[in-house]
């Protein structure tokens, strides 16, 4: 596998794409290993770019808390993920 040396977008356009996405739009915002490609050892993205994708993981984790984005992932290889945001529709679910 060729190792991941920069995000698949950066924090900017990932933000973009949240305000201006439509429910059920999705976006691939990271290619490789997350959890690897986010820590400091065994990473082969450089500091800034790791620090890039930081930001967008937690903005993507924060938005599928408030229920406005759906976190998904896709295998493209044994050691390759797509990391996918969805657009929710809105409509948060009822508690009883």
């Amino acid at each position: 596998m060729t190792p991941i040396t920069s995000p698949v977008m950066n924090e900017h356009s990932f933000l973009a794409w949240i305000d201006q996405a439509q429910p059920g739009d999705s976006i691939s915002y990271h290619e490789g290993l997350l959890g690897v490609d986010r820590a400091r050892d065994p990473s082969a993205l450089p500091g800034s770019a790791r620090s890039e994708l930081d930001r967008i993981a937690d903005h993507a984790m924060a938005q599928a808390k408030d229920g406005c984005l759906l976190l998904v992932q896709r295998r493209i290889a044994e050691d390759r993920i797509a990391y996918i945001a969805i657009k929710a529709s809105g409509d948060k679910p009822r508690r009883n």
